[in-house]
Protein backbone atom coordinates (compact mmCIF):
# COMPACT_ATOMS: atom_id res chain seq x y z
CA UNK A 1 0.00 0.00 0.00
CA UNK A 2 3.38 2.43 0.97
CA UNK A 3 4.64 1.38 -2.55
CA UNK A 4 1.16 2.08 -4.13
CA UNK A 5 0.77 5.42 -2.52
CA UNK A 6 4.60 6.31 -3.07
CA UNK A 7 3.97 5.73 -7.36
CA UNK A 8 0.95 7.89 -6.65
CA UNK A 9 2.22 10.46 -5.04
CA UNK A 10 5.41 10.53 -7.47
CA UNK A 11 3.13 10.49 -10.30
CA UNK A 12 1.15 13.76 -8.88
CA UNK A 13 4.31 15.78 -8.60
CA UNK A 14 5.51 14.61 -11.98
CA UNK A 15 1.67 16.34 -13.09
CA UNK A 16 2.32 19.36 -11.43
CA UNK A 17 5.71 19.84 -13.12
CA UNK A 18 4.50 19.29 -16.71
CA UNK A 19 1.71 21.81 -16.14
CA UNK A 20 3.95 24.67 -14.75
CA UNK A 21 6.23 23.63 -17.76
CA UNK A 22 3.55 23.88 -20.16
CA UNK A 23 2.68 27.58 -19.08
CA UNK A 24 5.74 28.78 -20.19
CA UNK A 25 7.43 29.85 -23.46
CA UNK A 26 7.22 28.08 -26.16
CA UNK A 27 3.84 26.30 -25.12
CA UNK A 28 1.96 29.21 -23.94
CA UNK A 29 -0.53 27.06 -22.30
CA UNK A 30 -0.32 30.01 -19.47
CA UNK A 31 -3.99 28.84 -17.83
CA UNK A 32 -2.23 25.18 -16.49
CA UNK A 33 -0.74 27.54 -14.19
CA UNK A 34 -3.64 28.24 -12.20
CA UNK A 35 -4.09 24.89 -11.51
CA UNK A 36 -0.98 23.19 -11.77
CA UNK A 37 -0.05 23.46 -7.77
CA UNK A 38 -3.14 21.60 -6.91
CA UNK A 39 -1.75 17.83 -7.50
CA UNK A 40 1.42 18.88 -5.44
CA UNK A 41 -0.77 20.28 -2.31
CA UNK A 42 -2.77 17.63 -2.61
CA UNK A 43 0.56 15.16 -1.69
CA UNK A 44 2.07 17.88 0.70
CA UNK A 45 -1.25 17.61 2.68
CA UNK A 46 -1.20 14.21 2.70
CA UNK A 47 2.37 12.63 3.55
CA UNK A 48 4.73 12.98 6.37
CA UNK A 49 7.22 16.40 6.82
CA UNK A 50 10.17 14.79 5.26
CA UNK A 51 8.62 13.29 2.11
CA UNK A 52 6.66 16.94 1.67
CA UNK A 53 10.14 17.94 1.05
CA UNK A 54 10.95 15.03 -1.31
CA UNK A 55 7.89 15.60 -3.43
CA UNK A 56 8.58 19.35 -3.66
CA UNK A 57 12.32 18.69 -4.78
CA UNK A 58 11.56 16.25 -7.35
CA UNK A 59 8.60 18.76 -8.89
CA UNK A 60 10.91 21.78 -8.47
CA UNK A 61 13.47 19.34 -10.30
CA UNK A 62 11.61 18.42 -13.51
CA UNK A 63 9.93 21.96 -13.90
CA UNK A 64 13.60 22.88 -14.29
CA UNK A 65 15.14 20.47 -15.72
CA UNK A 66 12.69 20.32 -18.65
CA UNK A 67 12.02 23.87 -18.93
CA UNK A 68 15.99 24.77 -18.42
CA UNK A 69 16.83 22.26 -20.54
CA UNK A 70 18.62 24.34 -22.95
CA UNK A 71 21.23 24.48 -20.42
CA UNK A 72 23.21 21.37 -21.41
CA UNK A 73 23.80 22.50 -25.13
CA UNK A 74 25.42 25.95 -23.75
CA UNK A 75 27.44 24.92 -21.52
CA UNK A 76 28.53 21.73 -23.98
CA UNK A 77 29.13 24.75 -26.20
CA UNK A 78 31.61 26.50 -23.16
CA UNK A 79 33.30 23.59 -22.01
CA UNK A 80 33.59 21.25 -25.06
CA UNK A 81 32.40 18.40 -22.87
CA UNK A 82 28.81 16.19 -22.31
CA UNK A 83 29.63 15.00 -18.74
CA UNK A 84 30.89 18.68 -17.53
CA UNK A 85 27.38 20.36 -18.64
CA UNK A 86 25.33 17.26 -17.62
CA UNK A 87 26.51 17.24 -14.34
CA UNK A 88 26.67 21.48 -13.75
CA UNK A 89 23.37 21.71 -14.91
CA UNK A 90 21.92 19.39 -12.89
CA UNK A 91 23.56 21.35 -10.32
CA UNK A 92 21.45 24.08 -11.17
CA UNK A 93 18.56 22.42 -11.57
CA UNK A 94 18.54 21.10 -7.82
CA UNK A 95 19.72 24.19 -6.35
CA UNK A 96 16.34 25.96 -8.06
CA UNK A 97 14.43 22.43 -7.19
CA UNK A 98 15.44 23.37 -3.00
CA UNK A 99 13.27 26.27 -3.25
CA UNK A 100 10.55 23.74 -4.47
CA UNK A 101 11.37 21.31 -1.64
CA UNK A 102 11.47 24.58 0.92
CA UNK A 103 7.96 25.46 0.41
CA UNK A 104 6.41 21.84 0.13
CA UNK A 105 8.46 21.51 3.40
CA UNK A 106 7.58 24.47 5.69
CA UNK A 107 3.52 24.16 4.27
CA UNK A 108 3.26 20.83 5.68
CA UNK A 109 4.22 22.16 8.74
CA UNK A 110 1.57 24.90 8.02
CA UNK A 111 -1.11 22.88 7.34
CA UNK A 112 -1.75 21.52 11.40
CA UNK A 113 -0.67 24.24 12.99
CA UNK A 114 -2.65 26.79 10.61
CA UNK A 115 -6.85 26.40 10.79
CA UNK A 116 -7.82 28.86 8.71
CA UNK A 117 -8.05 27.51 5.54
CA UNK A 118 -7.86 31.55 3.84
CA UNK A 119 -5.24 32.33 5.87
CA UNK A 120 -3.44 28.85 4.74
CA UNK A 121 -3.73 30.15 1.12
CA UNK A 122 -2.31 33.43 1.67
CA UNK A 123 0.62 32.19 3.93
CA UNK A 124 1.49 29.83 0.96
CA UNK A 125 1.15 32.23 -1.54
CA UNK A 126 3.63 34.76 0.30
CA UNK A 127 5.88 32.02 1.01
CA UNK A 128 6.09 31.50 -2.19
CA UNK A 129 7.29 34.87 -3.46
CA UNK A 130 9.41 35.12 -0.61
CA UNK A 131 11.43 32.36 -1.89
CA UNK A 132 11.22 33.79 -5.29
CA UNK A 133 12.66 37.05 -4.20
CA UNK A 134 15.20 35.55 -2.36
CA UNK A 135 15.68 33.09 -5.61
CA UNK A 136 16.13 37.10 -7.22
CA UNK A 137 19.39 37.98 -5.37
CA UNK A 138 21.16 35.26 -3.31
CA UNK A 139 24.14 34.14 -4.98
CA UNK A 140 24.37 36.67 -7.51
CA UNK A 141 20.15 35.37 -8.19
CA UNK A 142 19.25 33.44 -11.17
CA UNK A 143 15.27 34.41 -11.62
CA UNK A 144 14.80 32.71 -14.11
CA UNK A 145 11.30 31.58 -14.85
CA UNK A 146 9.28 32.95 -11.58
CA UNK A 147 5.81 31.27 -12.12
CA UNK A 148 4.22 35.28 -12.67
CA UNK A 149 6.24 35.52 -16.03
CA UNK A 150 3.92 32.29 -17.33
CA UNK A 151 1.54 34.98 -17.45
CA UNK A 152 2.63 37.62 -19.89
CA UNK A 153 -0.15 36.39 -22.23
CA UNK A 154 -2.58 37.84 -19.92
CA UNK A 155 -2.33 41.44 -20.58
CA UNK A 156 -5.66 42.62 -17.87
CA UNK A 157 -4.15 40.36 -15.37
CA UNK A 158 -0.77 41.36 -15.21
CA UNK A 159 -1.43 45.22 -15.22
CA UNK A 160 -1.19 45.06 -11.06
CA UNK A 161 2.92 44.23 -11.70
CA UNK A 162 2.52 48.13 -11.39
CA UNK A 163 2.16 48.14 -7.75
CA UNK A 164 3.40 44.64 -6.77
CA UNK A 165 5.89 44.00 -9.89
CA UNK A 166 5.86 39.91 -11.20
CA UNK A 167 6.18 38.83 -7.58
CA UNK A 168 2.19 40.00 -7.20
CA UNK A 169 1.29 37.92 -9.92
CA UNK A 170 3.04 34.84 -8.23
CA UNK A 171 1.27 35.34 -5.03
CA UNK A 172 -2.37 35.34 -7.26
CA UNK A 173 -1.44 32.28 -8.53
CA UNK A 174 -0.10 30.59 -5.45
CA UNK A 175 -3.75 31.67 -4.03
CA UNK A 176 -6.05 30.93 -6.51
CA UNK A 177 -4.64 26.85 -6.92
CA UNK A 178 -4.83 26.62 -2.76
CA UNK A 179 -8.44 27.98 -3.30
CA UNK A 180 -8.63 25.67 -5.96
CA UNK A 181 -7.68 23.01 -4.10
CA UNK A 182 -9.96 23.57 -1.08
CA UNK A 183 -12.95 23.64 -3.41
CA UNK A 184 -12.14 19.85 -5.19
CA UNK A 185 -11.49 18.58 -1.47
CA UNK A 186 -14.62 19.75 -0.35
CA UNK A 187 -16.79 20.45 -3.37
CA UNK A 188 -20.19 21.01 -1.16
CA UNK A 189 -18.50 24.66 -0.60
CA UNK A 190 -18.39 26.60 -3.33
CA UNK A 191 -16.73 29.83 -1.58
CA UNK A 192 -13.34 29.08 -2.76
CA UNK A 193 -13.95 29.09 -6.44
CA UNK A 194 -16.38 31.40 -5.85
CA UNK A 195 -13.54 33.90 -4.52
CA UNK A 196 -11.13 32.63 -6.47
CA UNK A 197 -13.07 33.31 -9.55
CA UNK A 198 -14.21 36.84 -8.11
CA UNK A 199 -10.35 37.93 -7.47
CA UNK A 200 -9.62 36.91 -10.87
CA UNK A 201 -12.36 38.63 -12.53
CA UNK A 202 -12.08 42.08 -10.36
CA UNK A 203 -8.10 41.76 -10.77
CA UNK A 204 -8.58 41.50 -14.51
CA UNK A 205 -11.43 44.51 -15.01
CA UNK A 206 -9.24 46.60 -12.77
CA UNK A 207 -6.32 45.36 -15.49
CA UNK A 208 -8.32 46.14 -18.16
CA UNK A 209 -8.40 49.77 -17.62
CA UNK A 210 -5.27 50.22 -16.85
CA UNK A 211 -4.16 48.32 -19.79
CA UNK A 212 -6.68 50.84 -22.07
CA UNK A 213 -4.68 53.61 -20.34
CA UNK A 214 -1.58 53.03 -21.01
CA UNK A 215 -1.80 51.63 -24.70
CA UNK A 216 -0.26 54.10 -26.88
CA UNK A 217 0.73 56.05 -23.62
CA UNK A 218 3.62 58.60 -23.80
CA UNK A 219 4.49 62.33 -25.10
CA UNK A 220 5.53 62.18 -28.04
CA UNK A 221 5.89 59.41 -30.67
CA UNK A 222 9.42 58.13 -32.01
CA UNK A 223 10.56 55.81 -34.61
CA UNK A 224 13.28 53.15 -33.60
CA UNK A 225 15.33 50.30 -36.00
CA UNK A 226 16.31 47.46 -34.00
CA UNK A 227 19.12 45.49 -35.70
CA UNK A 228 19.23 41.98 -35.21
CA UNK A 229 22.97 40.39 -37.21
CA UNK A 230 21.91 37.19 -36.01
CA UNK A 231 26.02 36.23 -35.58
CA UNK A 232 26.06 32.80 -34.69
CA UNK A 233 27.93 31.90 -30.81
CA UNK A 234 30.92 29.87 -32.74
CA UNK A 235 31.64 33.09 -35.33
CA UNK A 236 30.89 35.99 -32.60
CA UNK A 237 34.30 35.65 -31.01
CA UNK A 238 36.65 34.50 -33.83
CA UNK A 239 39.02 36.81 -35.27
CA UNK A 240 38.78 35.68 -38.58
CA UNK A 241 35.08 36.26 -39.05
CA UNK A 242 35.78 39.65 -37.25
CA UNK A 243 35.28 41.51 -40.63
CA UNK A 244 33.03 40.08 -42.13
CA UNK A 245 30.40 40.86 -38.87
CA UNK A 246 32.00 44.38 -39.18
CA UNK A 247 30.77 44.57 -42.77
CA UNK A 248 28.08 43.17 -41.96
CA UNK A 249 27.09 45.87 -39.29
CA UNK A 250 27.93 48.80 -41.58
CA UNK A 251 25.47 47.09 -44.60
CA UNK A 252 22.88 47.51 -41.32
CA UNK A 253 24.27 51.22 -40.82
CA UNK A 254 22.98 51.67 -44.81
CA UNK A 255 19.87 50.41 -44.46
CA UNK A 256 19.34 52.65 -41.15
CA UNK A 257 20.51 55.76 -43.27
CA UNK A 258 17.64 55.31 -45.91
CA UNK A 259 15.07 54.70 -43.10
CA UNK A 260 12.96 57.98 -41.48
CA UNK A 261 14.36 56.95 -38.28
CA UNK A 262 15.31 58.71 -34.42
CA UNK A 263 17.05 55.78 -32.89
CA UNK A 264 19.18 53.05 -33.44
CA UNK A 265 19.83 50.16 -31.17
CA UNK A 266 22.06 47.24 -31.76
CA UNK A 267 22.68 44.03 -29.63
CA UNK A 268 25.08 43.18 -26.79
CA UNK A 269 28.87 43.20 -27.80
CA UNK A 270 27.41 43.76 -31.24
CA UNK A 271 31.17 44.71 -31.94
CA UNK A 272 33.49 42.21 -32.92
CA UNK A 273 36.29 43.92 -30.97
CA UNK A 274 36.92 45.79 -28.22
CA UNK A 275 35.54 49.58 -28.54
CA UNK A 276 38.28 51.45 -27.32
CA UNK A 277 41.56 49.07 -27.87
CA UNK A 278 43.26 50.67 -30.32
CA UNK A 279 42.43 54.44 -32.83
CA UNK A 280 41.26 52.39 -35.87
CA UNK A 281 38.72 50.00 -33.61
CA UNK A 282 37.23 53.63 -32.29
CA UNK A 283 37.09 54.55 -35.88
CA UNK A 284 35.03 51.31 -37.06
CA UNK A 285 32.50 52.25 -33.95
CA UNK A 286 32.09 55.32 -35.20
CA UNK A 287 31.82 55.19 -38.73
CA UNK A 288 28.91 53.09 -38.65
CA UNK A 289 27.14 55.68 -36.56
CA UNK A 290 28.11 58.33 -39.17
CA UNK A 291 26.19 55.98 -41.45
CA UNK A 292 23.31 55.78 -39.57
CA UNK A 293 23.05 59.37 -39.14
CA UNK A 294 20.66 58.88 -35.94
CA UNK A 295 20.95 58.47 -32.18
CA UNK A 296 23.13 55.47 -31.72
CA UNK A 297 23.80 52.84 -29.09
CA UNK A 298 26.43 50.61 -29.50
CA UNK A 299 27.79 48.11 -27.55
CA UNK A 300 31.04 45.61 -26.99
CA UNK A 301 33.59 45.27 -24.57
CA UNK A 302 35.29 47.69 -22.85
CA UNK A 303 38.61 48.45 -21.68
CA UNK A 304 38.11 50.83 -18.25
CA UNK A 305 40.75 52.71 -17.06
CA UNK A 306 41.98 50.44 -14.68
CA UNK A 307 42.80 47.84 -17.07
CA UNK A 308 39.60 45.74 -16.61
CA UNK A 309 37.43 44.50 -19.37
CA UNK A 310 33.47 45.40 -19.34
CA UNK A 311 30.64 44.77 -20.99
CA UNK A 312 29.27 48.40 -21.86
CA UNK A 313 26.90 49.80 -24.12
CA UNK A 314 27.64 53.57 -25.72
CA UNK A 315 25.42 56.50 -26.91
CA UNK A 316 26.37 58.30 -29.74
CA UNK A 317 24.93 62.10 -31.40
CA UNK A 318 24.12 61.18 -34.75
CA UNK A 319 26.94 63.64 -35.92
CA UNK A 320 29.30 62.85 -32.94
CA UNK A 321 32.65 61.28 -33.19
CA UNK A 322 33.05 60.73 -29.35
CA UNK A 323 30.21 58.48 -27.64
CA UNK A 324 28.99 60.83 -25.24
CA UNK A 325 27.75 58.25 -22.26
CA UNK A 326 28.35 54.67 -21.48
CA UNK A 327 26.93 52.03 -19.16
CA UNK A 328 28.79 49.22 -17.70
CA UNK A 329 26.84 46.30 -16.83
CA UNK A 330 25.80 45.86 -13.45
CA UNK A 331 25.16 41.95 -12.82
CA UNK A 332 27.29 39.61 -14.67
CA UNK A 333 26.49 35.88 -15.31
CA UNK A 334 28.44 33.58 -13.14
CA UNK A 335 30.37 31.13 -16.02
CA UNK A 336 29.17 33.50 -18.79
CA UNK A 337 30.99 36.72 -17.79
CA UNK A 338 33.23 35.38 -14.46
CA UNK A 339 34.38 32.15 -13.22
CA UNK A 340 34.24 31.61 -9.73
CA UNK A 341 36.90 30.04 -7.87
CA UNK A 342 38.71 30.73 -11.15
CA UNK A 343 41.40 29.06 -9.75
CA UNK A 344 39.66 25.37 -9.13
CA UNK A 345 37.38 26.19 -11.96
CA UNK A 346 38.60 27.94 -15.19
CA UNK A 347 39.94 24.29 -16.42
CA UNK A 348 36.63 23.39 -17.11
CA UNK A 349 35.28 26.35 -19.10
CA UNK A 350 37.31 26.54 -21.90
CA UNK A 351 35.48 29.36 -23.85
CA UNK A 352 35.04 32.01 -21.28
CA UNK A 353 39.05 31.26 -20.57
CA UNK A 354 39.75 33.17 -24.26
CA UNK A 355 38.17 36.49 -22.50
CA UNK A 356 38.91 36.64 -18.94
CA UNK A 357 36.58 37.46 -16.35
CA UNK A 358 34.66 40.56 -16.83
CA UNK A 359 34.14 43.64 -14.53
CA UNK A 360 30.96 44.95 -12.53
CA UNK A 361 29.93 48.18 -13.19
CA UNK A 362 28.12 50.70 -11.16
CA UNK A 363 26.66 53.27 -12.89
CA UNK A 364 22.63 53.41 -13.94
CA UNK A 365 23.80 56.01 -16.79
CA UNK A 366 20.59 57.22 -18.94
CA UNK A 367 21.59 57.82 -22.65
CA UNK A 368 19.80 61.02 -23.67
CA UNK A 369 19.87 63.51 -27.09
CA UNK A 370 17.84 66.17 -26.10
CA UNK A 371 14.78 64.54 -27.13
CA UNK A 372 15.30 60.50 -26.11
CA UNK A 373 16.20 59.75 -22.93
CA UNK A 374 16.88 56.21 -22.70
CA UNK A 375 18.17 53.49 -20.47
CA UNK A 376 20.22 50.72 -21.53
CA UNK A 377 19.70 47.26 -19.88
CA UNK A 378 22.60 44.85 -21.10
CA UNK A 379 21.34 41.34 -21.36
CA UNK A 380 20.59 39.71 -17.44
CA UNK A 381 20.09 43.30 -16.27
CA UNK A 382 16.39 43.05 -17.29
CA UNK A 383 16.28 40.36 -14.50
CA UNK A 384 16.49 42.90 -11.98
CA UNK A 385 13.75 45.31 -11.35
CA UNK A 386 15.94 47.81 -9.36
CA UNK A 387 17.89 48.50 -12.26
CA UNK A 388 14.98 49.34 -14.25
CA UNK A 389 13.33 51.29 -11.62
CA UNK A 390 16.91 53.24 -11.10
CA UNK A 391 17.18 54.32 -14.66
CA UNK A 392 13.38 55.36 -14.31
CA UNK A 393 14.41 57.46 -11.32
CA UNK A 394 17.69 58.93 -13.05
CA UNK A 395 15.24 60.34 -15.91
CA UNK A 396 14.82 57.80 -17.99
CA UNK A 397 11.78 57.66 -20.59
CA UNK A 398 11.86 54.63 -22.36
CA UNK A 399 14.11 51.58 -21.83
CA UNK A 400 16.33 49.38 -24.08
CA UNK A 401 17.25 45.93 -23.75
CA UNK A 402 20.78 44.69 -25.38
CA UNK A 403 21.32 40.98 -25.54
CA UNK A 404 23.26 38.22 -26.89
CA UNK A 405 20.78 34.75 -26.98
CA UNK A 406 23.40 33.68 -29.39
CA UNK A 407 24.48 30.93 -26.30
CA UNK A 408 20.79 29.65 -26.17
CA UNK A 409 20.82 28.14 -29.69
CA UNK A 410 17.29 27.85 -31.13
CA UNK A 411 15.20 26.95 -27.80
CA UNK A 412 12.77 28.44 -25.52
CA UNK A 413 15.38 30.32 -23.82
CA UNK A 414 15.40 33.32 -25.91
CA UNK A 415 11.49 33.70 -25.84
CA UNK A 416 11.89 32.87 -21.85
CA UNK A 417 14.01 35.75 -21.65
CA UNK A 418 12.14 38.21 -23.76
CA UNK A 419 9.12 37.96 -21.75
CA UNK A 420 10.83 39.77 -18.65
CA UNK A 421 10.82 42.94 -20.20
CA UNK A 422 6.62 42.34 -20.54
CA UNK A 423 6.95 42.50 -16.68
CA UNK A 424 9.59 45.49 -16.52
CA UNK A 425 7.28 47.68 -19.29
CA UNK A 426 4.31 47.50 -16.65
CA UNK A 427 6.34 47.96 -13.40
CA UNK A 428 7.90 51.33 -14.61
CA UNK A 429 5.06 52.36 -17.57
CA UNK A 430 7.80 52.73 -20.04
CA UNK A 431 8.26 51.04 -23.42
CA UNK A 432 11.06 48.75 -23.81
CA UNK A 433 12.79 48.15 -27.07
CA UNK A 434 14.82 44.97 -27.60
CA UNK A 435 17.74 44.31 -29.69
CA UNK A 436 19.41 40.54 -29.50
CA UNK A 437 21.64 39.31 -31.19
CA UNK A 438 19.79 36.32 -32.67
CA UNK A 439 16.42 36.99 -31.24
CA UNK A 440 14.18 37.30 -29.94
CA UNK A 441 14.07 41.44 -30.59
CA UNK A 442 11.34 43.59 -30.39
CA UNK A 443 9.10 46.41 -28.46
CA UNK A 444 7.17 46.28 -25.82
CA UNK A 445 4.69 49.30 -24.81
CA UNK A 446 3.63 50.89 -21.46
CA UNK A 447 0.59 48.29 -20.76
CA UNK A 448 3.09 44.98 -21.52
CA UNK A 449 1.51 44.75 -25.29
CA UNK A 450 4.11 43.42 -27.65
CA UNK A 451 3.99 45.89 -30.56
CA UNK A 452 7.03 43.89 -32.60
CA UNK A 453 8.61 41.06 -32.77
CA UNK A 454 11.13 39.08 -34.81
CA UNK A 455 11.96 35.70 -35.31
CA UNK A 456 14.77 33.91 -34.02
CA UNK A 457 18.16 33.47 -36.19
CA UNK A 458 17.10 35.73 -39.25
CA UNK A 459 18.95 38.77 -39.94
CA UNK A 460 17.36 42.02 -40.39
CA UNK A 461 15.91 44.91 -39.25
CA UNK A 462 12.49 45.68 -37.38
CA UNK A 463 11.75 49.30 -37.39
CA UNK A 464 9.05 50.39 -35.75
CA UNK A 465 7.05 53.65 -33.69
CA UNK A 466 7.72 54.02 -29.64
CA UNK A 467 6.18 56.21 -27.45
CA UNK A 468 8.10 57.44 -23.85
CA UNK A 469 7.10 59.36 -20.90
CA UNK A 470 8.13 60.67 -17.65
CA UNK A 471 5.59 58.85 -16.06
CA UNK A 472 6.64 57.42 -12.38
CA UNK A 473 4.24 54.10 -10.97
CA UNK A 474 4.04 53.53 -7.69
CA UNK A 475 6.52 50.39 -7.96
CA UNK A 476 9.47 52.75 -9.17
CA UNK A 477 9.14 54.72 -6.20
CA UNK A 478 8.19 52.15 -3.75
CA UNK A 479 9.95 48.84 -5.15
CA UNK A 480 9.37 45.37 -3.82
CA UNK A 481 6.73 46.63 -0.96
CA UNK A 482 4.67 43.77 -1.35
CA UNK A 483 7.27 41.22 -1.27
CA UNK A 484 8.66 42.48 1.97
CA UNK A 485 5.04 42.71 3.51
CA UNK A 486 4.60 39.02 2.47
CA UNK A 487 7.73 38.43 4.12
CA UNK A 488 6.91 39.92 7.46
CA UNK A 489 3.37 38.36 6.99
CA UNK A 490 5.49 34.51 6.96
CA UNK A 491 8.19 35.65 9.57
CA UNK A 492 5.51 36.91 12.20
CA UNK A 493 3.32 33.20 11.55
CA UNK A 494 6.83 31.14 11.90
CA UNK A 495 7.48 32.85 15.47
CA UNK A 496 4.13 32.01 15.97
CA UNK A 497 4.71 28.31 15.47
CA UNK A 498 8.16 28.78 17.44
CA UNK A 499 5.85 30.18 20.50
CA UNK A 500 3.40 27.65 20.35
CA UNK A 501 6.19 24.48 19.67
CA UNK A 502 8.06 26.38 23.10
CA UNK A 503 5.31 25.96 25.21
CA UNK A 504 4.24 22.89 24.17
CA UNK A 505 8.09 21.69 25.17
CA UNK A 506 7.58 23.38 28.66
Amino acid sequence: MIIRNSYKNILLCLLTSLLAVFSFPKIDLFFLMWIAFIPLLYVVFNCGLKRAFLYGLLSGFVVNALSIYWLVAMLKFNTGSIITALFASCLLWAYLALYWGAWAFVLNIAKDRINSKWVLSAFAACLWIVLEYIRTYFLTGFPWLLIGYSQYKFPELIQIAEFCGVYGISFLIIFCNMLFYFWLKSRKDKKFILVAFALMIAISVFGAVRLDKFRFFGDKEYSAVIVQPSIDQDKKWNKKYAADILDSLNVYADEIEKKDTDLAIFPETALPFTFNSSSSSYSEAVNIVKKNGVFTVLSSIFIGDDGKFYNAVYSFQKDAVKYNAIHKKNHLVPFGEFVPLRKFLAKFIGMLNTFGDFEKGKDRQVFSNGKITLGALICSENFFPDISRDFVLNGAKVLTNHTNDAWFFDTAAPYQHFIMNVFRAIETRKAVLISANTGVSGIVEASGRIIAMGPVFETGLIHSNFLQNDFITFYTKRGDIFAALAAVFVGAILIIFLIANFKRRR
